[in-house]
């Protein structure tokens, strides 16, 4: 369990915007609930079964790593996802907020990551919610598509 899905990017057309938060986030009304995601000790780990949906193209993994990388979750992760003391390397095929999939990445992006519900107490900020983040649907798709291609 050493990695939770931690999301802090916007496009970089989107308005510049403070990406981390003292604070937990507020979800929106259209986000999932953390209350639906199990907490850190009891979190799902491994990788996602072959069971899943068909895999992004090529293009919507591009726009994703132009989103995350040219915008706010480089700020944390850093550039290529390789993580920091600010957040975790997403680089890995272990899942704590998630199973891996795409839709898992999008419920986690979409409902953010409570400070309480971090997988390491050290990291500084929760991860806001892409409601707070003024993430449009097709933001939040790319940047899962992104995030998953990562650990295959």
């Amino acid at each position: 369990m050493k990695r939770p899905l931690v999301h802090h990017g916007l496009a970089a057309a989107l308005p510049i915007m403070a990406s981390c938060s003292s604070q937990a986030p507020d979800p929106g009304p259209e986000t999932v609930t953390m209350e639906t995601e199990p907490a850190p000790a009891q979190a799902q780990t491994g990788t996602a079964d072959a069971s899943e949906s068909a895999a992004p193209s090529a293009e919507l993994i591009a726009r994703g790593s132009t989103a995350f990388n040219t915008g706010f979750c480089a700020k944390c992760h850093l550039e290529g996802a390789v993580g920091s003391d600010r957040a975790p390397n997403l680089g890995d095929s272990e899942w704590v907020h998630c199973d891996g999939t795409v839709e898992g990445i999008m419920a986690v992006i979409r409902s953010g990551v409570p400070k309480d519900k971090l997988s390491r107490p050290e990291y500084p900020f929760a991860m806001n919610s892409a409601a707070k983040m003024n993430l449009d649907d097709q933001t939040v798709e790319a940047l899962a598509a992104y995030v998953w291609s990562l650990s295959r």
